[in-house]
């Protein structure tokens, strides 16, 4: 019976380059023992591990091919059961860690990631004797680890908020340690949640572009605006040269968070600029000189809204007409450009920073619009010549008729 189950699994499951003869113990054993097991077994068989050529005892120990249990699983064998979670850094990091073994599968891995571990708040929690954080095991599960790259992987871009949501988005896992657990709802509902999961932008960020991946850390006040400057580097640079930058960090505001938030980091539009309801009137008073200039930039990109979105609806019109509008186009693409070199210029709080790009755009928009009233018109003109050419042919056609009509009478 036990060779059936192995011919089976080794034959169907599993590749047979892991399990060789057919012989491993560890699979003719662990198919017998319930439910649970087998599931394991199955599950392995998609596991990065398992494609490289390694097996149970590759991380557990063991002699494979002993069919005696006390044998096949004595400490002479270094055999290691189910590792404790104080033990999952150093189980995995035990291969994880050997520049030289792992150079053999794939030289360009890192080998630190037990190191930036024990940096992360996870390992400090562990080291402290907390077992209820998250190790190795928790984010890349332990039998069914799959590449980053694969849309099936925890891991996978995509699928990281999920990762990190199922402790995180937990209430009760979450409360002693006293944090908030809408972090993945809110993340969902922002910009980048709404970019990555919903539109498939990979270039969007998850948890780990910010927080880091196995050194997973809270951006401080002094780290934050570095790091969404990963990213938004042009930003940064502006804010960096403001008359807002020396006051906020002195008074160690979270620069980019005090106006974006954090997870629920919503679409720039020029209602942030509202002096009533915008994100200024969290600082300042409507009569404030701050407040006066948040109206001034947030009017100038209104008016550049405004007048690309005019030039957008103007060209739809002529192209659907069948006119040839990739000058417009053009044009309009520079406004596009001028708008975010516009909303960047925002970061400098210097209202001739943005009236300069904005006055950029303004024109390339008009200049759009422009050519695509030139279009429309054309058509226009092209449709009435055609009408006079139709009465003019169907004229022509009458009299030519009514002179044929006459020679044969």
């Amino acid at each position: 019976m036990s060779r059936l189950i192995t011919a089976i699994l080794g034959g169907f499951l599993l590749p047979a380059a892991v399990w060789g003869d057919g012989k491993n113990q560890c699979i003719v054993c662990h198919a017998t023992l319930g439910p649970k097991h087998p599931a394991v077994i199955r599950s392995f068989q998609q596991d990065i591990h398992n494609h490289k050529g390694l097996s149970c005892h590759s991380c557990h120990g063991g002699d494979p091919k002993a069919a005696d249990m006390a044998e096949a699983m004595s400490a002479a064998t270094g055999f290691v059961g189910v590792p404790k979670p104080s033990e999952v850094p150093a189980f995995c990091g035990k291969c994880h860690s050997q520049v030289g073994f792992m150079k053999h599968f794939n030289p360009s891995l890192a080998v630190d990631q037990e190191q930036k571990y024990w940096t992360s708040r996870h390992g400090a929690q562990l080291k402290a004797g907390d077992a209820k954080v998250a190790t190795c095991s928790s984010c890349h599960t332990a039998h069914s680890i799959l590449p980053p790259n694969d849309p099936r992987s925890t891991v996978f871009a995509k699928n990281v908020p999920a990762t990190c949501g199922a402790c995180h988005s937990d209430a009760k896992r979450m409360k002693s340690y006293r944090l908030p657990t809408d972090q993945v709802a809110k993340y969902s509902r922002g910009v980048h949640g709404h970019a990555l999961l919903e539109k498939d932008d990979m270039a969007a960020p998850a948890c780990n572009d910010c927080h880091g991946n196995h050194g997973a850390m809270p951006p401080g006040v002094e780290d934050i605006a570095m790091t969404c400057g990963q990213c938004h580097a042009a930003n940064m640079e502006q804010f960096a040269k403001s008359p807002m930058a020396a006051g906020w960090r002195n008074k160690r505001v979270h620069t980019c968070a005090a106006c974006h938030n954090h997870h629920d980091i919503a679409h720039p539009d020029a209602a942030m600029f509202d002096r009533e309801r915008g994100v200024c009137r969290k600082c300042h008073r409507p009569q404030d000189p701050g407040a006066r200039v948040a109206e001034k930039m947030g009017n100038l990109l209104n008016r550049l809204d405004a007048g690309y979105k005019e030039a957008a609806a103007g060209l739809k019109i002529a192209e659907e007409k069948g006119m040839d509008v990739a000058a417009g186009v053009d044009a309009l693409r520079e406004a596009k450009q001028a708008s975010l070199m516009a909303r960047t210029a925002v970061h400098s709080f210097q209202v001739s920073a943005v009236q300069e790009k904005a006055a950029t755009g303004l024109a390339a928009a008009r200049k759009a619009a422009e050519l695509a009233r030139q279009a429309v018109k054309e058509f226009n003109w092209r449709r009435i010549g055609l009408g006079v050419a139709t009465l003019l042919i169907t004229f022509l056609v009458a009299v030519l008729y009514l002179k044929i009509r006459d020679l044969e009478s």
